[in-house]
């Protein structure tokens, strides 16, 4: 009887140190994946928030929407060439200062497209913004890569993942809103206050991932640096599947204010519903990410996902041949499309992540220059074709999942279990 008692102390001793630590590492998760999420978010939220305010823009400037749109494009310019830069700077000088540097640029420059006076200026403001605004997606990254590996990497870039999926999804709304609130300047007046939300987060939500003795002596050349990751097989195919990954939404957004008024009569408020459902199937699915990872590794999941994809596509394909698609399957369709991203993203960029050598710094900052330049691509290519139909749409959704898929097959990642051994 002894032992047995002895036993169930024993059983409930185990139970109890086993819920201790999932508890402290879901602790150790979210409040560091809440401050990277957060700061990793100001970047599409300077994107999703204006959106609202192009017509008042134009009419208030004299300006035509060309000239409108060129604030969103030199922003997208600036978040590809700046990363590297500010990747560098961050493995030799430490991730905090150069948040430090950006953010206080970030509220400088948002103040200033607030105060602007004339178009030309905006668009010079936003160039300096989208550069500033590098420093919370690219050191955000390579803090996740200083803190954890693996498995343990891919649970908090899953929870950043949802923090940021959230700003396509609200911030095109609350812009609406606060348009009626206040005036279209005032839009960055709040995003300069999201800059210095940022730098509260920097100073009391985070620590120093990335100690002197770690950092990239002063000597070392950075083209040496970037060199090798160019010559980094396994980095740069995994950098690419993260890109044509991110493909898919992008190229909805592109299409979206075309095809679906065109194929199936909606108008913006009602495609803007239909995304945003899109966008929580991916959002939801990311935080499923991490265990299949555990499970079957990231290669395996990401050959399973992008062949799926790829399957979809097809019988979509014929579906369109056949003239018997309608809104109600397409929508089932986006909705499984934007799910499998979810499911792709996170396998993709960590793996891209723990290939790189010579700084997560400069790895991070070159995956998300690559993902950019994918996307930037594909976007240019939806814009090329006719907006009366689907099929353009699908057949970059198509591309982004069957290239995915053999790329995939020749990652040649290590499980992620080996990693959280």
């Amino acid at each position: 009887m002894l032992r047995c008692q002895h036993r169930r102390v024993s059983g409930v001793a185990s139970l109890q140190n086993g819920a201790m630590q999932r508890s402290a590492s879901s602790s150790a998760t979210w409040r560091p994946g809440l401050a990277l999420g957060l700061l990793s978010c100001l970047g599409p939220l300077s994107i999703d928030l204006y959106l609202p305010a192009f017509p008042h823009i134009a009419r208030d400037f004299g300006a035509t929407p060309s000239e409108v749109q060129r604030t969103l494009s030199v922003f997208l310019l600036a978040l590809a060439v700046a990363q590297i830069p500010i990747g560098s700077f961050s493995d030799r000088h430490g991730r905090k200062l150069t948040l430090y540097i950006g953010l206080s640029i970030f509220v400088v420059a948002s103040l200033s497209c607030a105060a602007s006076r004339s178009i030309d200026m905006l668009i010079a403001q936003r160039f300096v913004q989208g550069c500033s605004i590098c420093a919370g997606t690219a050191v955000s990254r390579a803090m996740i890569r200083d803190l954890r590996s693996g498995a343990a990497a891919a649970q908090l870039m899953a929870f950043t993942f949802l923090i940021i999926g959230l700003s396509p999804v609200l911030a095109p709304l609350i812009g609406s809103y606060l348009l009626i609130l206040m005036p279209w300047r005032g839009l960055f007046a709040v995003l300069a206050m999201t800059g210095i939300l940022g730098l509260l987060v920097v100073r009391f939500a985070l620590v120093e991932s990335l100690p002197a003795e770690r950092r990239r002596p002063a000597g070392v050349a950075v083209w040496r640096v970037y060199g090798g990751l160019a010559r980094n097989r396994r980095f740069l195919l995994a950098a690419v599947v993260a890109g044509l990954a991110t493909t898919i939404p992008y190229a909805y957004v592109t299409a979206a204010p075309f095809v679906f008024p065109s194929a199936f009569h909606l108008d913006s408020h009602g495609y803007s519903i239909l995304l945003g459902i899109d966008s929580l199937c991916s959002i939801g699915m990311s935080q499923l990410s991490p265990v299949l990872m555990r499970r079957w590794g990231a290669r395996t999941l990401l050959v399973r996902m992008t062949l799926l994809g790829t399957m979809a596509c097809v019988v979509l394909g014929a579906m369109i041949a056949a003239d018997v698609v309608g809104l109600v399957t397409f929508q089932l369709f986006s909705m499984l499309a934007f799910a499998l991203v979810g499911l792709i993203l996170t396998p993709a960029a960590i793996s891209a992540l723990d290939a790189g050598t010579g700084g997560a710094g400069a790895t991070a900052a070159t995956l998300g220059t690559l993902t950019l330049a994918v996307t930037a691509a594909a976007s240019a290519v939806i814009s090329w074709f006719p907006a009366f139909s689907v099929a353009p749409l699908l057949m970059v959704v198509t591309s982004s999942f069957v290239l995915a898929l053999l790329l995939s097959v020749g990652v040649g990642m290590r499980p992620v279990r080996a990693f959280a051994q």
